[in-house]
């Protein structure tokens, strides 16, 4: 018989978070020790990370969406789900929800009860980061284990609180520097082998900052800026560039990943984060990095990432500095510390030794 193991999200919608991407990693359908089920609200079929779900024949359980209104409704249906099924390891990842499911979780039997922190803030907002740092307080009292995506967020959240971090992993293999992806993608978009590219990929919202870039992009008409990604800041931004013609939205894309090899610069300048699985994934294809100086300095694995702050003339500099390559960009081997095979060894360890216990 297999162990029950259930990830809880928060809201899904139609792009995959970097929790939903970590949790879809994970989740193996041909574990012979693991059953594992997703617990998510929103819980429309037609977004990616649900389709996906729904595809391999992932159970999902579909929860209240996450407003002050439904929180008695969610709570009530929470109890009624730990009442009714035998569930070995909660793995929560949600900070509103939490506490409603590491309590129902221990009071019904729910051995080991984990608390994943994703971000190196509670909230972007001061009234919700009051908020979810209380309901984070509640959540810490019945959780048996506590998960951290980096160092410098199990700092921020969990204080003096003993934390393990469990990295963000990706398929190593599939984010290498490639020629043919390069080629690929710079045909589709009509951009010059030699043209220079600045790059991001991410959702399009306020605390990915992506505006900060276009400002940038305005003092270098030169240089082609691409942005990989959907979001609800796309036609505010899209407005603010309307007469630039050195800026390109892609909107949402199955093949992410080979937007790095036709990259030159990968930015990142963030407002903040956890520890962004988007830095790895650009550090596998040995892209020229320029980053957030506030983001987590354990981010910075290889050589080619430049941390600033945010000060235009000094990323424009910096862009200015880096030179276009067309050729071989070499792998580092350290990075296989992300590698997804083995981080999944990792978390199912710890799993059987929370179940030992």
């Amino acid at each position: 018989m297999k162990y029950r193991v259930i990830h809880v999200t928060g809201g899904v919608r139609n792009t995959i978070s970097g929790v939903q991407s970590f949790i879809k990693n994970h989740i193996k359908t041909d574990d012979e020790e693991f059953e594992y089920m997703v617990g998510e609200s929103n819980g429309d079929s037609h977004f990616p990370f649900n389709k996906y779900l729904d595809e391999k024949g992932i159970k999902r359980i579909v929860f209240p969406s996450l407003k002050i209104a439904n929180m008695i409704r969610y709570a009530r249906e929470c109890r009624e789900f730990y009442e009714n099924n035998s569930i070995d390891i909660l793995h929560v990842h949600n900070p509103i929800t939490a506490f409603i499911h590491n309590y129902y979780a221990k009071k019904n039997g729910v051995k080991v009860r984990i608390y994943h922190n994703h971000s190196s803030q509670f909230s972007d907002t001061i009234l919700k980061s009051i908020r979810n740092r209380f309901l984070v307080f509640l959540a810490l009292r019945n959780a048996t284990h506590l998960f951290s995506c980096g160092q410098l967020a199990g700092i921020k959240v969990f204080g003096n609180k003993s934390f393990q971090i469990v990295p963000n992993a990706i398929d190593i293999n599939k984010y290498k520097f490639s020629l043919k992806y390069r080629k690929e993608i710079r045909e589709e978009f009509h951009i010059s082998n030699n043209q220079k590219v600045v790059g991001m990929v991410g959702i399009l919202n306020p605390f990915k900052n992506q505006k900060f870039l276009i400002e940038i992009a305005k003092d270098l008409p030169q240089v082609t800026f691409l942005f990989v990604g959907e979001g609800p800041d796309r036609v505010l931004l899209e407005e603010n560039c309307k007469e630039l013609t050195n800026v390109i939205f892609t909107g949402k894309r199955e093949d992410a990943y080979k937007f790095y090899s036709a990259f030159d610069i990968f930015a990142f300048p963030s407002l903040y984060e956890g520890f962004p699985m988007v830095l790895i994934e650009a550090q596998c294809s040995a892209v020229d990095i320029i980053m957030n100086e506030t983001i987590d300095s354990t981010t910075k694995i290889v050589d080619n990432c430049t941390a600033l702050p945010l000060d235009k003339n000094k990323w424009i500099d910096c862009i200015e500095k880096v030179q276009v390559n067309n050729t071989k960009r070499d792998f580092d081997e350290r990075l296989m510390a992300f590698d997804i095979n083995q981080n999944i060894i990792n978390l199912k360890e710890i799993y059987q030794k929370g179940l030992k216990k």
